[in-house]
């Protein structure tokens, strides 16, 4: 099968629940097959374009007229994810746009960084967490941009905190906020470590209904070595600490080869869940989640 047709026959496969959720952000190749070695993703008229292996120059043009063809893209922006130096296609200009995602409003750099401000393997995540969120009090850490927050905030719940170590994105969360004519003074944003945070939460007598916990597989602050295969019963039992009795911890993180130490925990109980893994990233799961809640 070219490239034409593989674009082709995925799309028509996910244009049903792309028009029916009125989707400008989604999907189009997951490499699932293992036929390309990349991804692609289209906001709007633009295509980001994930690349886990060289390719070569007529593979990327013969990309680019197969999605102008099918979509009208006009804009290709190209990320190595090999974490290696190799030569990529060049990249369209610098972009930033707004795209909506179930009625919710998202600022998206296309351009700038390796993440566009979006992780859409959480799409139907973000949306069971806001069924969930009426009238509660929401802790999202390692909040990126704020997604869950906005869609938790919409939803009606009676005070969100989001919590990020990078400045960047605490005014990219603040920006989203606005965006959605979300008042500040109910969704408080904190430029603040996580496990930090669980501490001054606990001074402060602070408590929640749901924690929304999405950390990196690693990552560095001050020196210190993060791993969420090593660190994840701290995060957990720190957030069961500021857990309210009924509510519930959404734990999820992207390392494959994740193990969950129960041991490590209070008693708690886990289920995991893959329920709410979206149509466009179909094959091996993009992430493991989990739902915790105290025993």
């Amino acid at each position: 099968m070219n490239i034409h047709d593989l674009l082709k026959s995925s799309l028509t496969r996910l244009t049903p629940y792309i028009e029916k959720n009125h989707l400008e952000a989604y999907r189009i190749y997951n490499n699932t097959d293992r036929t390309l070695p990349l991804a692609i993703d289209i906001y709007q008229n633009n295509a980001v374009i994930h690349i886990f292996a060289p390719i070569s120059e007529g593979m990327a043009k013969e990309i680019e007229q197969s999605l102008k063809s099918l979509l009208g893209i006009q804009d290709f922006f190209y990320k190595n994810r090999t974490k290696k130096e190799i030569q990529i296609p060049k990249s369209s200009p610098q972009k930033e746009i707004t795209v909506k995602e179930y009625g919710h409003s998202f600022s998206i750099n296309l351009s700038d960084y390796l993440d566009t401000g979006l992780f859409l393997d959480h799409r139907e995540t973000r949306k069971w967490i806001a069924s969930k969120s009426l009238n509660k009090t929401i802790l999202n850490t390692f909040a990126y941009t704020g997604s869950f927050t906005i869609y938790a905030a919409c939803a009606g719940a009676a005070k969100t905190y989001s919590v990020d170590l990078s400045k960047t994105y605490c005014e990219w969360i603040k920006k989203n906020l606005a965006l959605n004519n979300l008042p500040p003074e109910k969704n408080w944003t904190y430029k603040m470590d996580t496990l930090e945070f669980f501490k001054y939460a606990k001074r402060k007598n602070f408590t929640f209904d749901i924690i929304i916990i999405d950390p990196p597989t690693f990552s560095k602050n001050k020196g210190k070595n993060f791993s969420v295969q090593k660190d994840h019963p701290d995060l957990i039992n720190g957030a069961l600490d500021l857990l309210n009795p009924r509510g519930l911890i959404m734990f999820s993180n992207n390392f494959r080869d994740f193990l969950m130490e129960t041991r490590r925990l209070q008693p708690c109980s886990i289920n995991k869940e893959i329920s709410m893994i979206p149509p466009d990233f179909n094959g091996i799961p993009p992430h493991h989640c989990f739902i915790i809640k105290k025993q």
